[in-house]
């Protein structure tokens, strides 16, 4: 298995979300080779968590917080969707696919 530090190669788009007050969903971006990518890149511009799951994940308070402009590189292999949810604002949520660099 790769392994995902610091350097990190982005070859593919990713996908942005707003946030709202009840959980959502979205797919997980492919990576460049066409498969779903293994490792994510997630920062959001406002207070958000987020859950990495199936189709049918929830996400609660209880989950991944993000604040404003921080990010996460998550391994999300196995995984199919990511869950997301507001915390008092709606905010927009980036997932980008990542590439061993």
């Amino acid at each position: 298995m790769a392994r995902l530090d610091d350097l990190a190669t982005i070859n593919a788009t990713g996908v942005q979300v707003t946030s709202g007050a009840s959980s959502a969903v979205v797919a997980i971006p492919n990576a460049a080779d066409g498969n779903r990518a293994r490792f994510v890149h997630i920062q959001a511009t406002g207070n958000a968590y987020i859950r990495p799951g199936g189709s049918g994940t929830t996400c609660t308070a209880n989950d991944l917080l993000l604040a404003p402009n921080m990010y996460v590189r998550l391994n999300v292999q196995g995984f199919t969707h990511i869950a997301y949810l507001q915390e008092t604002a709606a905010a927009k949520i980036n997932v980008t696919p990542l590439e061993a660099g």
